[in-house]
């Protein structure tokens, strides 16, 4: 071999590895989170029916389920960072545990809506992260993604009120 060859192979050796473009999987949602979703959805469209719940409130309550799955999932998705699964992890608690801003066992399914926006500012500090291609593929719900944002953002302070929201971006963002 030549050295003109052997430079040329050194060269070569030190460009980056181009790898294939790789496949999306959809990925299946773990049993214990699909019973979660199952739950939320029939508990939130029973207090919808039983408390005659005002239909713009309850189209963003409905929201919880779809929320939550697109966070579950991008938990387990491999190609989400750390510091986006810390941030989809956090939103993911806040759906689980009971102590939140409007506790669902005081209130009933209005008790979501905190969980909603939470869930929502979670989602945009993700997107700057995570190629939306990624999130935008573990989305179920009915509307687009980047709209139903748009939407809970813009209603956040009608919808819980601006000291609630100033406290869950607090969560997220470690505001003082």
């Amino acid at each position: 071999m030549s050295e003109e060859n052997r430079q040329e192979n050194r060269q070569e050796s030190q460009l980056p590895a181009i790898r294939q473009p790789e496949e999306l999987v959809p990925l299946k949602l773990p049993e214990a989170h699909q019973r979660f979703y199952d739950k939320l959805r029939a508990k939130i469209e029973a207090f919808i029916k039983d408390k005659g719940v005002n239909e713009t409130v309850a189209n963003y309550i409905l929201l919880a389920p779809d929320l939550f799955v697109l966070l579950a999932r991008l938990l387990l998705d491999k190609r989400v960072g750390v510091q986006a699964k810390a941030v989809a992890g956090i939103a993911v608690a806040y759906f689980i545990t009971p102590l939140d801003f409007i506790p669902e066992a005081l209130v009933g399914g209005v008790g979501l809506l905190d969980d909603v926006i939470l869930a929502v500012y979670a989602l945009r500090r993700i997107l700057v992260d995570v190629d939306e291609k990624i999130v935008r593929e573990h989305w179920n719900g009915k509307d687009d993604l980047l709209s139903v944002i748009t939407k809970v953002v813009k209603a956040a302070d009608d919808l819980v009120g601006k000291k609630i929201v100033k406290k869950l971006e607090e969560i997220l963002f470690r505001k003082k």
